[in-house]
């Protein structure tokens, strides 16, 4: 009567279903495209990528390959959260905590596409943005992937954490390098379309991460 009952971790078991169901997005995107998924990875040279697989037909998000990519982005970004929720206020614990944040997240990722279209196309500025748009998009599937290589690590291993968290933070650090490097190639090859950059990077690129704070954050977890 008074021995001890094991319970599972129920945080362990949700978050390695998690990891899982990543897992297997990389496995579908590699039957899906395998030379693709391999270039993807070479992030020493993601010109090569962006030659091949940056014409209108790949341009479409809605294809597998790039839906499964941004699924990879929304876990990866709600993970890196999640993880280090307690530095930011209070900590996440919970299995439908996450799930909350990656719908959150999802939707209104979604409605700037779809927000970016609609301006872009009523200021015809549409064509300048699809190349630039979509190096942003590749960058952050890149990121992603490693992002969850070194989430699973510092989850899972007995990797001290400070060397993990320290790739965690070269991760983040590559990843804005990049962004900041194609905002500044695009303002040179468009200067005279300023007044539209700035309300693209002000609207589109940051407010949306501030809707997502307070309306699923702050709010709500």
């Amino acid at each position: 009567m008074g021995e001890w009952i094991y319970r599972p971790n129920l945080q362990e078991d949700w978050m390695s279903l998690v990891f899982l169901i990543n897992l297997l997005v990389i496995l579908f995107l590699y039957k899906l495209e395998p030379g693709r998924l391999l270039e993807l990875f070479n992030i020493l040279n993601p010109r090569a990528y962006f030659g091949k697989y940056s014409h209108e037909k790949e341009l479409n998000y809605y294809s597998y390959f790039n839906l499964a990519c941004f699924a990879l982005i929304v876990s990866a970004l709600s993970l890196t959260y999640f993880s280090f929720s307690g530095v930011f206020g209070r900590s996440l614990l919970y299995s439908f905590e996450f799930y909350y944040l990656v719908l959150g997240l999802s939707v209104v990722l979604w409605i700037r596409k779809i927000l970016i279209q609609l301006v872009a196309s009523q200021l015809k500025f549409g064509t300048y943005l699809f190349l630039p748009a979509y190096k942003s998009f590749t960058i952050a599937t890149q990121a992603s992937f490693f992002l969850l290589g070194v989430l699973f690590l510092w989850n899972y291993s007995s990797i001290p954490k400070l060397m993990t968290e320290s790739l965690m933070v070269l991760l983040i650090l590559i990843w804005m390098v990049n962004q900041i490097g194609i905002f500044f190639s695009f303002f040179r090859s468009h200067s005279e379309e300023l007044i539209y950059i700035i309300l693209y990077l002000c609207t589109f690129k940051i407010a949306p991460w501030i809707w997502v704070y307070f309306i699923f954050i702050e709010t709500k977890l």
